[in-house]
């Protein structure tokens, strides 16, 4: 098996991790916080990935962003925390730039030769080094984020998955 293959299915694992623990949130559950120490709504959780995927992709090649500049600057790494004041799009819109993020990234690891997944980033990037640490890294901090949907989930009183 070919790394790029490898990579993409790693990716996609993550995702469909994601899509299993946050698909059956309504609206009105995902905007919620449950208080305390409980993470961050999963409308925010959503959004960061999205913002993740987007500056993996734009970081590697990407000729534009997809995520929206009032998405980055609710939910991108380094922003403030979410408050009660904090405007989200909606869910379906979130999954639908979860989509368009992660078939890029997809995209852009598929094109690359095995000696592209070492390219650097076109800047310096704290995370990210290279095109195939950085798919794998952002699967890495998606699976975290499942983790951090299942604890908001009980926070909720939703149910456990499995």
């Amino acid at each position: 098996m070919k790394l790029n293959q490898t990579l993409r299915d790693v990716s996609n694992d993550a995702r469909g991790w994601l899509t299993t623990w946050a698909k059956d949130f309504t609206e009105v559950e995902a905007g919620a916080t449950a208080g305390g120490q409980a993470p961050n709504p999963l409308l925010w959780q959503l959004g960061h990935l999205a913002c993740v995927e987007d500056d993996v992709c734009w970081l590697f090649g990407a000729p534009d962003r997809l995520a929206s500049e009032a998405l980055r600057k609710a939910c991108s790494t380094g922003c403030a925390a979410p408050t009660s004041a904090t405007r989200f799009p909606s869910l379906a819109e979130l999954w639908a730039v979860l989509g368009r993020t992660h078939a890029r990234l997809l995209g852009l690891v598929e094109q690359a030769a095995d000696d592209g997944l070492d390219r650097p980033p076109r800047e310096a990037n704290p995370f990210f080094k290279s095109l195939g640490q950085a798919t794998y890294e952002a699967a890495l901090h998606e699976l975290y984020h499942v983790g951090e949907i299942g604890t908001l989930r009980k926070a909720l009183g939703k149910p456990g998955i499995g």
